[in-house]
């Protein structure tokens, strides 16, 4: 017996959804999308299943998925990733995302193609609790509410896992505009600290990144939060290998000598090469000669008044303050003092 349209569409789905994990099929998807670009097809009546009827729906896949709208989905308890376009205020970004830095820019500039053409490229979601979280697609969500539209167009997979959530959008922005150093710091200490990856050696297996680049990339968040906040001002500038020395920089010559050389490299005065020669000029620099600590003795009047005190240090250094009230006993021992030390007792003291 032949096999009903839906029938059919249902095998090419559990076909393609065998053939790879979720997290690698964003990019069959991708290239599926890039051939049907509005991410929908025209919308074609199904044939009834066991009598009952089935919503029209999309029959445009990007992983060759059926889209059998979100009520029958629910009622089947299907998995099958599918297509629908929802409200934006439905839409909670991903708790795990890549990305933590957007370019204002940007985010206009890709609101002005919206205007123009409409929103081309679906974003990537899963559902929890009745709402849908993004895996990937949060340029798209910020381009869409600065173009003052209320809905978006999404690829649901669902029952995505908090790994997946981040590995699809690491993946996703890595083919589109990858996501800085320092957001990756940002990312992967939250995912540490919330028990989703163990251990730098996890995160590194799960971006295929390695070991040493991913211990650099932590090493980021030692910065002070002055220089933090200028790289968030313009991450473009601040490679890994930057940021790295940088951090090299503020331990061997201090905040304010890294914060401004930090600034030069926003503004593309300076390289990465300038912060490593800079840091190497202060781990060659003498150390300061360490600051004596001198010994003080009070001195006394006759009656026991304070009148100055005297200080000598180990380097042979003697100095004393006093206060003499009286004209006549000050000018006394002024002359006194010259005609000691202007004499051969003087001389004889050096000795």
């Amino acid at each position: 017996m032949a096999k009903s349209r839906l029938e059919q569409m249902r095998d090419q789905a559990a076909k393609a959804l065998s053939a790879a994990p979720p997290a690698d099929r964003f990019a069959r998807a991708q290239a599926l999308v890039e051939r049907q670009p509005n991410g929908f097809a025209e919308k074609r009546p199904q044939e009834p299943v066991d009598g009952d009827a089935v919503p029209a729906a999309a029959s445009a896949t990007q992983a060759g998925v059926a889209n059998l709208g979100v009520g029958e989905l629910a009622r089947s308890g299907s998995k099958e990733p599918f297509f629908e376009e929802i409200d934006i205020e439905l839409i909670d970004e991903n708790p795990y995302n890549a990305r933590r830095l957007y370019r204002p820019e940007r985010v206009h500039e890709l609101a002005g193609e919206i205007r123009a053409d409409g929103q081309l490229v679906p974003g990537l979601a899963t559902i929890r609790k009745g709402r849908r979280v993004l895996a990937g697609g949060h340029y798209r969500l910020r381009a869409l509410k600065a173009a003052g539209k209320t809905r978006m167009k999404l690829m649901i997979h669902p029952d995505l896992t908090d790994q997946q959530l981040y590995q699809i959008s690491y993946k996703e922005n890595a083919e589109r505009e990858q996501q800085s150093a320092l957001d990756n710091a940002l990312a992967w200490k939250s995912l540490m600290d919330e028990g989703i990856y163990p251990s730098e050696s996890a995160i590194s297996e799960a971006t295929g990144m390695s070991l040493p680049n991913v211990n650099k990339t932590m090493s980021i968040l030692k910065l002070s939060d002055g220089i933090l906040e200028i790289v968030k001002e313009r991450p473009e500038p601040f490679a890994l290998s930057t940021l790295y020395q940088l951090s090299l920089l503020e331990r061997v010559a201090g905040t304010t000598v890294a914060a401004a050389m930090a600034t030069r490299v926003k503004d593309e005065v300076a390289v990465c090469r300038d912060v490593e020669e800079a840091r190497a000029r202060y781990e060659n620099k003498p150390a300061r000669k360490q600051k004596e600590t001198s010994r003080q003795h009070k001195l006394l009047g006759p009656d026991g008044t304070p009148l100055g005190v005297l200080k000598d240090w180990d380097s042979g250094k003697v100095t004393f303050e006093i206060l003499l009230q009286d004209p006549a006993k000050r000018q006394a021992l002024v002359e006194e003092l010259k005609m000691k030390f202007a004499s051969g007792e003087a001389k004889a003291l050096v000795e």
